[in-house]
């Protein structure tokens, strides 16, 4: 059977973790486009805002929801098999959404949708981060979130054209379209190996050195760069059985790998991506539009203009983050994205009797800025980093409460952020520019640089002393075999080519 090797498996593996974050974006951007529907409007019995509000917030609820019980499910059943679970409910959930007759049952599905999509953003980027190599794993990763751009681009697009056929099929077809890329996503973990990491911790050592000769050595077994591999994924696994770290309570224990600070960081990564600002930008996007004057034909054309500027700035970190590094992207970012929103408070505050033109649309150009800004920077991060942190034993479940953090504070946002903006108008965005400063110490003090380290070298980074000079030891050791092993390899490759005489026994 044919198997992909080399530099074709890493790129297949980013583009089954893209279709899983393509999927994420589409099914994030596809509501926003039908809700403004007339016909579904009609059959819904023109819910008020409370309801609507309701629609949409219980979908985060689901994903985290989807999210928490991934972590135990990754580790048992796989990193491919739980990705073919979370797509296999987000396709129930979307043939639901597709046939609703009712309210209620268009918020049935929307939890069942969530818990699938929760599933695959817990788990795609362990996936990433557990199959890449160390010094291209950033921007890996950086590319499957920039392709939640697309599917948020694709959902806007999409809606805007049907926007314009009208009608029940308007509405329908972009809920049913989530399942192609399901169907996509599910196809490619057939095509796919497990990752080593996971395979090494569940005793499948012939089967993970078999995917590593794939990954690095075009599937030779025996290559010293396969042995390194294998022995290094191998001795920090064995490091952890050691001290018996493998469960929810291991990461909120400090204990010799200091995994407590670890969920924290991770947690706190998501909670500052949602807390930066990014879904007030997104969610009333539309209204810093019509208070420019736009109708509402121009506001979804401006909306999905923006979904490609959005993209431009998604992109620049796939390029930039093995070269500058985590926590430059993030500060900058951080800086940045609170300017910006000072800008968009100040814009509205200026036209706060709707009559001032140039300060309106001053908004819309300073929302479009801050997106493109959050997509060059925490739209990656906040997936990357998390992914990264984690030992192997405590990779899935730690991820998976730092995703449901990401969740559970979008649900927060959405639903905290009418309030604010009915009580204290353009000051919201003023108070999430002050969130963005708060958070910048944070991130200088707590955050280490992972740029260019193996997920095992990660360790060394938190572990205390005494694990330090365990992981060293093991690695002198390891080198030593590997420098004995290619010793030995040149001298059978001379004694081949007779660059090296061969000692004659004599009787």
């Amino acid at each position: 059977m044919f198997q992909l090797q080399g530099k074709a498996l890493f790129n297949a593996s980013t583009l089954l973790a893209a279709t899983g974050f393509l999927l994420f974006g589409y099914d994030q951007g596809v509501m926003s486009g039908i809700l403004p529907n007339q016909h579904f409007l009609d059959l819904m019995g023109h819910p008020n805002s409370v309801l609507i509000g309701c629609a949409i917030a219980i979908y985060e609820l689901g994903c985290c929801a989807g999210a928490l019980a991934t972590g135990r499910i990754s580790d048992i059943l796989g990193r491919k098999n739980t990705i073919r679970v979370g797509s296999v409910i987000l396709i129930v959930g979307a043939v639901i959404q597709t046939a609703t007759v009712s309210l209620g049952m268009t918020i049935a599905a929307r939890i069942i949708t969530g818990i699938g999509n929760g599933m695959n953003t817990a788990t795609v980027p362990v996936y990433q981060s557990e199959i890449s190599p160390p010094k291209s794993r950033g921007a890996h990763v950086c590319f499957e979130c920039a392709l939640i751009v697309v599917g948020i681009g694709i959902a806007y697009w999409l809606e805007y054209g049907l926007h314009f056929v009208g009608g029940e099929f308007a509405w329908r077809f972009p809920l049913a379209f989530q399942i192609v890329f399901a169907l996509i996503l599910i196809g490619g973990t057939f095509i796919l190996p497990e990752t080593p990491r996971w395979l090494v911790a569940h005793g499948r050592d012939d089967k993970a050195k078999e995917v590593l000769a794939r990954l690095w050595t075009e599937g030779d077994i025996n290559h010293p760069r396969c042995i390194s591999e294998y022995e290094e994924i191998r001795d920090g696994i064995e490091l952890e059985r050691r001290e018996n770290v493998s469960s929810y309570k291991d990461l909120f224990t400090k204990g010799k790998f200091n995994n407590r600070k670890r969920v924290l960081i991770g947690m706190l990564s998501q909670i500052i991506q949602q807390l930066g600002g990014i879904n007030i930008t997104t969610y009333y996007l539309a209204d810093v539009m019509l208070q420019a004057g736009m109708d509402a034909d121009m506001a979804m054309l401006m909306a999905a203009v923006d979904s490609i500027v959005y993209f431009i700035g998604a992109m620049l970190p796939v390029v930039l983050v093995e070269r500058v590094g985590r926590r430059k992207i993030m500060l900058w970012g951080l800086v940045t994205q609170a300017v910006t929103l000072c800008c968009i408070g100040g814009c509205q505050k200026a036209n706060t009797d709707r009559q001032t033109e140039s300060a309106a649309n001053g908004a819309v150009v300073f929302t479009m800025l801050y997106n493109f800004v959050f997509g060059a920077s925490w739209l990656g991060m906040s997936w990357l980093y998390p992914a990264e942190i984690f030992s192997t034993g405590l990779r899935a479940k730690g991820n998976s409460l730092s995703t449901a953090a990401n969740w559970l504070g979008n649900f927060v946002v959405a639903m905290i952020a009418p309030i604010l903006f009915e009580y204290i108008t353009f000051w919201t965005y003023i108070l999430f520019a002050f969130m963005n400063i708060i958070f910048i110490p944070m991130v200088y003090f707590w955050f280490p640089e992972t740029k260019g380290l193996s997920l095992e070298q990660v360790e060394i980074l938190f572990a205390v002393d005494d694990i330090k000079a365990d992981i060293h030891s093991l690695a002198s050791e390891r080198n030593y075999h590997t420098y004995e092993t290619e010793k030995k390899n040149d001298v059978e490759n001379r004694i081949q080519k007779h660059d090296t005489p061969v000692p004659i026994n004599k009787e």
